[in-house]
């Protein structure tokens, strides 16, 4: 036993030596607030933010289509020549035009539907046609003395939104806790990588197991501190995260009528998870660096688990409907259980799966990593 920390203490003490593995342990959690932060700002300015667009008629407005293009915010020039505004439309003066057939009674709309300025244009452009419309028709109403309560209103409707989160919140969420487990990986597949393969290539692995250690405390110890980084990353990850929330919470409007439960019940749940995160993948890099001869040859078969790591993210932002056998999948059913936990959908069966599957494939995982450091072929390079 007193090997075992003897190996813990000399891998850890390694990391301050190694910047990679550091800058894993912060370089993702530090993205969780900035990511908060940046779309947090940029929703804000958007919705705060009013644009003025201009438009051009080669007809004169009358008092009541001023007042309603006023209060859509429209800037416009009246009374023009078709060619005029061609023109101006070719040099941006304005995002669009109307010209009118007074005979056929018709309005022509022009406008750049390829331009996020075109689009808005023509839409205010509809709007203001239509109220103007519907004035037109008020007006001809109540000439004829219909009463236009009754002409409108046969029916009230009501609308209640049955969904509980943002779109927006649910994506930032959703790579929030891809980069808590993606922190993990990058530490842990780098504490494996210098404790295996690093070591076998500069051979001071071979020199260590001359010292009176066993293999099977070497190999304790060395997975015991790879599940130690992991679990610091995936801590720091998720208080950075946890923090970020609640201040978006109360500093930014995009965070309005979401619900993000941020208990005591929830944050141990959480750190429950990010411990089993860190004790599999942990395992798993270190199965994979333990067949690797070379530094480069374990980068490029670690990098499979920071694959799997991103497969969550993506099915958030196209918001794919998933099943019970999604827990059974290592890695991406940490990523879920996190997210469930903090939306408070939380259902026993999808956490039995989860956790009882994760105990079998670590299980299985050590099983092969103590099989293969019995092996000449794995502690030694050719």
């Amino acid at each position: 036993m007193n090997n075992i920390f003897i190996t813990i203490k000399k891998e850890l003490r390694s990391i301050f030596r190694d910047k990679k593995t550091i800058s894993a342990m912060f370089v993702y959690p530090l993205m969780i607030p900035l990511m908060v932060i940046l779309y947090g700002t940029m929703y804000d300015s958007i919705d705060n933010e009013t644009t003025t667009y201009k438009i051009g008629t080669d007809y004169t407005f009358t008092e009541e289509e001023k007042s309603i293009l006023n209060d859509l915010n429209l800037e416009y020039i009246e009374n023009q020549s078709m060619d005029s505004l061609s023109e101006s439309f070719e040099n941006n003066e304005i995002s669009g035009y109307i010209s009118y057939d007074e005979e056929n009674k018709n309005y022509t709309l022009y406008y750049d539907a390829s331009g996020t300025s075109g689009m808005a244009a023509s839409e205010l452009m509809y709007v203001y046609l239509e109220t103007y419309s519907t004035y037109l028709t008020n007006t001809y109403l109540v000439s004829e003395n219909i009463d236009l309560d009754k002409a409108y209103n046969h029916f009230t409707i009501d609308e209640k939104d049955l969904s509980n989160n943002n779109y927006v919140v649910t994506i930032l969420l959703g790579v929030s806790l891809t980069y808590i487990i993606l922190s993990i990986c990058m530490a842990t597949s780098n504490m494996a990588i210098g404790t295996t393969a690093t070591e076998k290539e500069n051979g001071t692995l071979e020199t260590i197991l001359t010292f009176p250690i066993k293999k099977n405390e070497l190999i304790v110890g060395k997975y015991l501190s790879s599940v130690i980084v992991g679990f610091v990353a995936g801590l720091i990850s998720l208080i950075l995260m946890i923090i970020s929330m609640y201040i978006g919470k109360y500093q930014y409007t995009i965070f309005e009528n979401i619900e993000i439960v941020l208990s005591i019940k929830t944050i141990l749940s959480s750190i429950i998870t990010v411990a089993s995160a860190s004790i599999f993948i942990a395992g798993v890099a270190l199965l994979l660096t333990a067949f690797a001869k070379s530094y480069k040859e374990a980068q490029g078969k670690i990098s499979f688990i920071t694959l799997v790591a991103t497969i969550p993210m993506f099915i958030s932002i196209l918001d794919i409907k998933i099943s019970k056998y999604y827990y059974l999948i290592p890695i991406c059913n940490f990523e879920q259980v996190l997210n469930d936990i903090f939306t408070n959908n939380i259902v026993a069966s999808n956490i039995f799966l989860t956790f009882a599957s994760t105990v079998v494939y670590s299980i299985v995982v050590i099983s092969i990593i103590i099989k293969a450091y019995n092996s000449e072929k794995i502690l030694f390079t050719n």
